[in-house]
């Protein structure tokens, strides 16, 4: 199969999973339209891209005539258990890139997509918290324990819900943490979408906490505002996690 029908099966998984809410946020008016502009963008016939997305109707309760008793090929399977954990907010950040990046029928992102695709029996990834990270958060928190930085206040373990920060420090003001470790001096880190989308919102109130050198000599370095002063370069990944990566000098 040819990498622009790859991509397209992504572009009709989001139409069909978010209906109204996905051709709106594509913004080219009726459906027939955004048919027409997502086959133009990726080369195919806008026939395609409707009849993509109707085979994913049924999933989602958008049973349009003709589709409902047909199964998933195995193709729209894999789609379907790659995307399906992502929030509308990413799913459509992915569908962007991949309608208004001129060079993605060329680049890495779709050519690992494909990869993705193609190995019929792989199995899930899960990316857990790494030595590296554990012990950053660890000298973290004894840092502030002992300078009550960035804020002083009550500190609040938010790594397990999924919030887009590590801790939140609750005093006269309230600060969103994000600790990162490197295990050198210098290197990359990563924000996941969430994390970055959080950064950004909160503005002043979110802090970048850097430990370098977490294995030998740790130096803690903080970032007020990392969405305003860092420029990160967006990355998506075959795992299907969409991250911002940033060089650390």
């Amino acid at each position: 199969m040819k990498k622009s029908n790859y991509l397209t099966m992504v572009v009709a998984y989001y139409l069909s999973k978010y209906n109204d809410s996905a051709y709106r946020a594509l913004n080219h008016g009726t459906k027939t339209k955004t048919h027409e502009a997502i086959g133009y963008a990726l080369g195919v016939n806008k026939n395609t891209v409707k009849n993509m997305r109707d085979e994913f109707d049924p999933l989602h309760e958008n049973k349009r005539a003709g589709w409902y008793q047909r199964d998933l090929r195995p193709s729209r399977q894999k789609i379907v258990e790659l995307y399906q954990h992502l929030q509308e907010e990413e799913l459509r950040d992915l569908v962007l890139e991949i309608l208004e990046n001129k060079n993605v029928l060329d680049g890495d992102t779709s050519s690992d997509l494909i990869e993705v695709l193609d190995e019929a029996n792989s199995s899930p990834i899960f990316i857990v918290r790494g030595i590296t990270g554990r012990k950053a958060e660890e000298i973290f928190l004894e840092f502030h324990k002992a300078n009550a930085l960035p804020l002083p206040g009550e500190m609040i373990d938010k790594r397990d819900h999924g919030c887009g920060y590590d801790y939140e420090i609750s005093g006269k003001s309230k600060a969103y943490i994000e600790v990162k470790g490197l295990d050198g001096d210098t290197g990359g880190i990563s924000f996941t979408s969430k994390e970055w989308d959080v950064a950004q919102k909160e503005g002043e109130n979110y802090f970048l906490v850097i430990i370098r050198n977490v294995s030998s000599t740790p130096t803690v370095e903080i970032i007020q505002n990392p969405a305003k002063t860092l420029k990160p370069k967006k990355y998506i990944f075959t795992t299907v996690q969409i991250r911002w990566n940033l060089a650390i000098a």
